[in-house]
């Protein structure tokens, strides 16, 4: 495994088009990567909670799944280059907040991203679910925030 990092960095690093990665890609952020210079995958634009914004590479024809997977992937990759070892819980982002795109929720995992008003330089962010209280104590919903 250390002959294949090492032979994807000498790669990388002379290859004029992607001497702008880091050494330590994967090989999917790879493909993706690629597959955005050969115009086979557009840049989705992911707006995080402290406003700031991620470009996510993921390609064209994708689904809103795809969409997750790739934001898991790519936040993991920069946490981990970052040095933090934190590990985030997907699960509980997912249970606890949708991806929107405008004004629309992202709630079907099977939509296509181009269904959805997703194209190339889009932008996206997370939005808090509402939450409701079960077994009859209460039937409103309400936000946190």
């Amino acid at each position: 495994m250390r002959e294949f990092q090492d032979g994807i960095a000498h790669l990388i690093s002379h290859d004029i088009a992607l001497s702008y990665l880091p050494s330590s890609i994967s090989l999917e952020e790879a493909r993706l990567q690629l597959a955005l210079h050969q115009g086979k995958a557009v840049t989705v634009f992911l707006r995080k909670l402290d406003n700031s914004t991620m470009p996510i590479p993921v390609m064209q024809g994708s689904r809103v799944v795809d969409l997750k997977r790739s934001i898991r992937l790519h936040m993991g990759s920069q946490l981990h280059r970052a040095g933090k070892t934190m590990p985030v819980s997907w699960k509980y982002v997912w249970k606890t907040y949708h991806l929107a795109a405008g004004q629309s929720k992202l709630t079907d995992d099977n939509a296509l991203l181009l269904n959805c008003g997703i194209g190339n330089r889009s932008e996206v962010t997370f939005i808090k679910k509402l939450r409701r209280e079960h077994k009859g104590k209460s039937v409103r919903a309400r936000t946190d925030g």
